[in-house]
């Protein structure tokens, strides 16, 4: 079984190939132990390539078990986990404790792309954020604007003279990766993959509102301020609030525009006809259609649609198209679908900081297709 081991480990096995390893692996515990070892010393000896041994254990349990549940075409992910979850106990009892010190190791087959986090000043320059050893950002003339944070910039406590001129910053987030901006009033957001954050430099008392223009999609837990409303506008929609917490998603590539509400309230209105208004409560979203300008109110999950604020993809009732738009921006890949008779395909189920292959492998058991990764390429075919 050494050439078939070997054929899994460099990603060459097939189908068929891989059923009868698993049927191997699984017929004693020598055998599973073997099977183990050989992956342990490839995880070992190929840290540089970010081989991970139990993901590619968790991967090969998987991908073994597609053929049987091709019955149905909306597969609800939580009951098939449970059962992925039970073949690993009784098929891995030492594989756990084997790699239980790996459990925090972050790993994946797609190389990631160079893609940086860049702000641009209301100055005109840009800078590549990195978040090395420079506590501090500053603009060309060497005044400190922001202060670094593990994962993102803090405004808030730098001293800005509230000029008459009323100047933007403006900060772009590339796929793959997440950002986090304390605004000078306090005001936290979240940036999501794939966002941009256009925000005055200083949201002083001086300014009569306190806007910001978002593309993609942010949470914000915005500093309460009575006599002075915060507006995000999101193209066709601006959303108003004095002191919430909200997520909002507006994506170009996406049919619409919602905005999902946790906390507090806000008013959601078209920034063409803003008399139209519609007050949130929290666990409301109000979305815009683009295809046909209409705007809707509807209880939801919020969960649902913080949950990539945790790393968790939650899928509720979306479309396979949908399904790989958020799996392009999340891990930072382009997909080819050429298996497009599945795009309207609906699917529910929840992922935690899973690899992509991980992801595909779970759907392809519902929903059989095949698909090949080169570079930061997904080629997806029935």
């Amino acid at each position: 079984m050494q050439d078939l081991i070997e054929k899994f480990l460099n990603r060459t096995i097939s189908v068929s190939e891989r059923k009868r390893l698993k049927k191997w692996v699984l017929s004693n515990k020598e055998n599973l132990n073997t099977f183990k070892k050989e992956i342990n010393n490839r995880s070992e000896n190929n840290l540089q390539h970010h081989f991970d041994g139990k993901d590619a254990f968790k991967e090969f349990m998987v991908a073994v078990d597609k053929g049987r549940t091709k019955r149905r075409k909306k597969l609800h992910f939580v009951r098939y986990a449970a059962l992925f979850i039970g073949i690993l106990a009784t098929a891995s009892f030492i594989y756990v404790a084997q790699f239980n010190n790996n459990d925090n190791s972050e790993s994946t087959h797609v190389s990631n792309l160079s893609n940086q986090i860049v702000i641009t000043l209301a100055d005109g320059t840009q800078q590549v954020i990195a978040m090395d050893d420079t506590k501090v950002l500053t603009d060309k003339k060497g005044n400190i604007i922001a202060e670094k944070e593990s994962a993102g910039l803090d405004f808030s406590k730098i001293e800005n003279s509230s000029g008459a001129n009323l100047v933007f910053n403006e900060v772009y987030i590339p796929y793959g990766q997440k950002f986090k901006i304390t605004l000078s009033d306090g005001t936290k957001v979240w940036l999501n993959s794939g966002s941009s954050l256009r925000f005055p430099k200083n949201l002083g008392t001086s300014a009569q509102n306190r806007m910001v223009y978002l593309e993609g999609e942010a949470f914000f837990d915005v500093t309460k301020d009575k006599k002075r409303p915060f507006i995000v506008n999101a193209e066709n929609l601006d959303i108003k609030v004095l002191g919430t917490q909200f997520n909002v998603s507006a994506y170009k590539s996406d049919g619409n525009i919602s905005t999902t509400l946790v906390e507090g309230s806000v008013n959601v209105y078209e920034n063409s006809n803003p008399d139209t208004k519609i007050l949130l409560s929290p666990s409301y979203q109000a979305a815009f259609i683009k295809e046909n300008g209409t705007l809707t109110k509807q209880k939801v999950d919020v969960r649902t649609y913080t949950s990539w604020m945790e790393n968790r993809l939650i899928i509720d009732n979306l479309s396979f198209e949908q399904i790989l738009r958020k799996l392009e921006r999340a891990h930072n890949v382009s997909i080819i679908n050429n298996a497009e008779s599945l795009n309207n395909e609906m699917f529910k189920g929840e992922f935690q900081n899973e690899r992509i292959e991980t992801i595909l492998n779970t759907i392809a058991s519902s929903t059989p297709f095949t698909y090949e990764i080169e570079n930061n390429v997904i080629t997806i075919s029935k």
